[in-house]
């Protein structure tokens, strides 16, 4: 009969009067039969993110070649290559938000809530239905951590046009509770780190711990295989090297150096992508230090009206360049902003995928990142055929390498200032398919449907995109 031992099984030894203990490496003895988890149940935790960039989309230059596993990134995904096994990607789905105003909208494809109160104030008002998707996450995760959820943005530009909690913010607990995005690095930082507590520094005491334990390793290694033997001798070698280093560093998670930037310039001269790249460091470090597991990113708000003097070509506002069609020719400002926003979200993808867990997978294996917009083509506001970027393997949850699921193909006729087509099936149905990488037994996400059927909530996960 095979032996387990527990995930948490530590080799002890006397020291100083006291016990020493150092923690095992994953051995196939602490896992289930299958090789897919820990014995007792327990396994890396998984993280979401929602990212949001505003405006919409180019959908014949973003929509990918093909469908199913074998398809291929077009011309605006081209940043993401590098990390094309970890993405899952929905077009051609509609998103059922009940009402339309302008953008508000297409803020439905995070949350599956349609928004609440139009009118009730000054310019295009409305207020989030409900708890988007990232609250709902925090509170299946309620108190695993130290902080429920991190809210980060880049641009500081909001719409002048646009009034109510729905446009201004990426994430909701529900109506009227709005999670506001920090903009500041540096205060970002002090949110996350300011009151982090490090622990005990006991390198001396820890020098020394691999003698005190020398006669459990050899009780340890009779009851092991030949394997689980080369892993456990050489996980202690690595100790013994990592012995003489103790002093340098203490043994604790990487905590970062306030970033010291505060993203003050004005809205027409944001460093964004430096913002981006600080904003996108810290929620690697806040998983990494596991203060956390939700985040989200709100990296241009939608209907904004910044210059974007980091996109070249760009001398007026990315909400006027989306409804001006002429700026969407290929090497135009609309047409190179959408490639600069991939390459942002790249950015994060990358850091997730190069910062490594302690059994050697990474952030991004772990992970969800759902990466949508205010709308498929910006230009006429649509929410037709929304397009949606899940990233990252779920901790098994999603399909690896990923698909291009599309239950509708875009129209050859489509073109820039008309409502794309066809659409069908339900963008919520994303949502409750990442929901249940948390909470296995969800069985709804959003609204419920009203006497006519109609509302943006689902009951049917995205088996496509599932593991």
């Amino acid at each position: 009969m095979r032996k387990h031992l527990k995930r948490r099984t530590f080799l002890r030894g006397a020291l100083g009067g006291g016990i020493a203990s150092i923690a095992l490496p994953a051995l196939d003895a602490m896992m289930n039969l299958e090789q897919t988890a820990f014995a007792d149940g327990s396994s890396q935790p998984r993280r979401y993110i929602s990212w949001f960039r505003g405006n919409g989309f180019m959908l014949d230059r973003f929509e990918p070649i093909g469908v199913g596993p074998d398809w291929q990134l077009n011309d605006h995904m081209q940043p993401l290559a590098a990390l094309k096994d970890y993405l899952n990607v929905v077009t051609g789905t509609t998103n059922r938000a009940k009402d339309q105003i302008t953008h508000h909208e297409g803020m439905t494809v995070f949350s599956g809530y349609s928004f609440a109160d139009k009118g009730q104030g000054q310019g295009f008002f409305s207020n989030a239905g409900g708890p988007t998707l990232d609250a709902v996450i925090s509170e299946v995760l309620a108190g695993q951590t130290p902080i429920p959820g991190v809210h980060l943005g880049a641009s500081k530009a909001q719409s002048p046009a646009d009034e109510g909690t729905t446009m201004h913010n990426l994430s909701h607990r529900g109506h009227l509770q709005p999670n506001p995005a920090i903009t500041n690095p540096s205060a970002a930082w002090q949110a996350l780190f300011g009151s982090f507590v490090q622990p005990k520094d006991d390198r001396e005491l820890r020098l020394h711990i691999l003698d005190s334990v020398k006669g459990e390793v050899s009780t340890l290694q009779s009851k092991l295989g030949t394997e689980d033997n080369v892993r456990l001798e050489a996980h202690l070698d690595s100790i013994a090297a990592l012995e003489a280093k103790l002093s340098a560093a203490a043994p604790v998670c990487d905590l970062p150096n306030d970033p010291m930037f505060t993203n003050d310039e004005s809205i027409n001269n944001e460093q964004l992508t430096l913002v981006n790249e600080l904003m996108s460091d810290l929620i690697c470090y806040a998983f990494n230090c596991d203060l956390t597991r939700v985040a989200t990113m709100l990296f241009l708000e939608g209907a904004a009206e910044p210059t974007l003097n980091e996109i070249v070509g760009s001398n007026s506002s990315w909400h006027e360049y989306s409804h001006n069609v002429q700026s969407w020719a290929l090497g135009a400002p609309f047409d190179n902003g959408q490639i600069y926003m991939m390459e942002r979200f790249a950015y994060l993808l990358t850091k997730m995928r190069d910062t490594m867990e302690l059994d050697g997978t990474n952030l991004l294996d772990n992970s969800m990142v759902l990466m949508s917009s205010d709308a498929s083509d910006g230009s006429v506001h649509s929410i037709r055929r929304h397009p949606m970027l899940v990233a990252g393997h779920g901790g098994g949850h999603l399909k690896y390498p990923g698909v291009h699921y599309q239950p509708e193909a875009l129209s050859g006729n489509y073109s820039y200032g008309s409502h794309p087509g066809p659409t069908s099936g339900n963008t919520s149905d994303v949502l409750l398919a990442i929901l249940q990488g948390f909470d296995r037994n969800a069985s709804w996400v959003g609204e419920q449907l009203n006497g006519q059927g109609e509302g943006a909530g689902s009951g049917t996960p995205l088996a496509d995109i599932m593991a």
